[in-house]
């Protein structure tokens, strides 16, 4: 089997950039830890789907297209989308939180981000590109000296600036009861760098220092997160799909204690490489 996941961007049309056509980029809802699901239902944006044994946990909800997608996803994972609790986001962007309306709606569910992506959201949800803004409630900012606790899971987020000046990681233990192992799985808040060139920035009034604080937390969670199943924001940042199982519940595919530290220093040289009057070759 290849390397089952690196940083690697595919150049093909996404489903958020396809509104007519989403399902033309589903891809099956699959196991990526003992007790989570990847229920994204198409090749761009993920979406974490976590059985507390208590209730149901999602972090991140993709777009408002492909919302009947993710919805089917959760059913065909053999759970009901009623019992979702609460809904984690790791930024403001359109493509991770235009589900989170609907969610709302549906289920009651808290929906929890940073305070500081709140500012973001509530500063672009009325512009129409580049997609429309679904707008919803926010119930909970994180607080990163506190845990977000719900059955077997306690969830420990840590602000990530640079994709967005309020993205959010997030980690927690997994534990295979079959096996009695348990695995530390990790997401990431935002591993795009583009929207970290200075341009960027400064056309939309962003603080020119989000490229050094990425970097900076990039190496630093490398090293201080042992992480055993890396789960990637979006599929199309690396070599996922090819790899997902015939099995649909195997997560041991993505088992890979090198992937996280390998994802995270990639994405703090490739940002380095758009200053390099700071970050010289040397």
């Amino acid at each position: 089997m290849e390397k089952k996941l690196f940083y690697a961007p595919v150049e093909h049309p996404r489903c958020g950039d396809d509104l007519e056509h989403p399902w033309k980029y589903a891809v099956p809802a699959y196991k990526a830890a003992p007790h989570v699901w990847q229920v994204g239902g198409q090749d761009d944006v993920c979406a974490y789907l976590l059985d507390s044994g208590e209730g149901l946990i999602l972090i991140d909800t993709g777009y408002r297209a492909s919302f009947y997608l993710l919805i089917d996803r959760i059913w065909r994972a053999g759970y009901d989308p009623k019992q979702i609790k609460k809904i984690l986001l790791s930024h403001w962007h359109w493509d991770h939180v235009n589900g989170a309306r609907y969610l709302q709606e549906l289920t009651g569910a808290e929906v929890w981000i940073s305070s500081i992506d709140e500012e973001q959201h509530q500063l672009w949800k009325d512009r129409t590109d580049p997609l429309p803004m679904v707008d919803y409630k926010v119930d909970h900012f994180y607080d990163d000296s506190t845990t977000i606790d719900l059955g077997r899971f306690s969830i420990h987020t840590r602000l990530t600036p640079g994709h967005t000046p309020g993205a959010t990681s997030f980690w927690f233990d997994d534990t295979d009861e079959t096996t009695g192992e348990i695995f530390r799985c990790a997401m990431h808040g935002g591993i795009g760098v583009g929207l970290m060139a200075k341009s960027y920035l400064e056309e939309n009034g962003l603080s020119l220092e989000l490229p050094h604080i990425f970097i900076k937390d990039c190496l630093e969670l490398a090293d201080s997160w042992k992480v055993d199943i890396c789960l990637p924001s979006h599929l199309n940042q690396g070599n996922v799909k090819p790899n997902i199982p015939e099995d649909k519940t195997d997560y041991r595919v993505w088992i890979d204690g090198e992937l996280w530290g390998d994802v995270l220093r990639d994405r703090a040289e490739a940002v380095k490489k758009m200053y390099p009057e700071v970050y010289s070759a040397g």
